[in-house]
């Protein structure tokens, strides 16, 4: 009887695990079968963009940004589509959105440059000091300071439990470079907080109004595709400074966050930079490849 009840407890056992195997291996082919859903989306895009169906490629683009979140690679090529239909505002927006997630990209860089050329936009200044907190955004300054907060704090309690040990060349020396890191990573995230204000004209003559209503006297024209800081909302309205000194109230659809607080802008796997396309600067065209 024993025996029996052995066996028959084992095979409960193997029974439930069988199943447990199962359950996991299905959740696994729907992983990858929606992960495969999302990758036809950019590839979708990509032909349509080589077919010169831009309007079909900013479809799929923009469903495979809605399915799997923002990414550089998708924002890049949205920008290059729109570029293409000379919608300028979305393409600069697209293309700042891109090179936050991937700060330093040179293809990114360059784009962005030549569509601000080629449609009569300045470069925004940027003092000479803040480009040297460039190559990371936001996220990742804030990042580096919890690192080096974290690996100082624990240098010093180690200390605590074994006396002595900072006086030795290496752990003093990895506390120097913590606090100095630390203090870097600060004003680096202080430097890249201005990008939370940041927006971009997207509608053409778009009339600044100088209180917030629809009666309101206008107090001049901002182009599409200019770059201004959002500094104030009040129901369908915000207000709006640019770089040379003018401001007022845009409706809300006339500007665009460069960093959304309401969607998903989280970095996702995407293509590798050489499967992005790039704007020739002579003809205006774009080449861009398949996935």
């Amino acid at each position: 009887m024993r025996i029996f009840e052995k066996n028959k407890s084992a095979g409960i056992l193997i029974f439930t695990l069988a199943l447990c195997m199962m359950a996991l291996l299905l959740s696994a082919q729907n992983s990858l079968a929606d992960n495969s859903g999302d990758r036809d989306f950019f590839a979708l895009g990509n032909e349509a963009y080589v077919n010169k169906d831009y309007d079909q490629a900013i479809v799929h683009y923009r469903a495979a940004l809605e399915s799997e979140g923002y990414s550089p690679s998708l924002l890049y090529n949205l920008g290059n589509a729109y570029y293409m239909k000379r919608e300028i505002g979305q393409a600069i927006l697209n293309y700042e959105r891109a090179l936050y997630l991937d700060p330093g990209n040179a293809d990114i860089e360059a784009n962005l440059a030549l569509a601000r050329k080629n449609f009569g936009l300045e470069t925004p200044d940027q003092a000479a000091w803040k480009t040297f907190f460039n190559p990371l955004n936001l996220n990742g300054w804030t990042w580096l300071a919890v690192i080096a907060l974290f690996t100082f704090s624990l240098t010093v309690l180690i200390n605590g439990v074994r006396p002595g040990l900072l006086k030795r060349p290496a752990p003093k020396l990895l506390v120097c470079l913590c606090l100095l890191a630390f203090m870097a990573a600060g004003t680096g995230v202080a430097a890249q907080y201005g990008n939370l204000s940041r927006g971009v004209i997207t509608a053409e003559n778009a009339r600044l109004r100088v209180s917030p209503f629809d009666s309101a006297t206008d107090s001049g024209v901002v182009k599409n595709g200019k770059m201004v800081n959002l500094t104030d909302t009040y129901k369908g309205y915000v207000f709006v400074k640019t770089a040379n000194g003018k401001s007022g109230w845009l409706p809300k659809k006339a500007v665009s966050k460069v960093l959304p607080t309401e969607e998903n802008h989280q970095p996702q796997s995407s293509p590798t930079p050489s499967e992005i396309g790039k704007i020739n600067g002579s003809s205006g065209e774009s080449e861009l490849k398949n996935t």
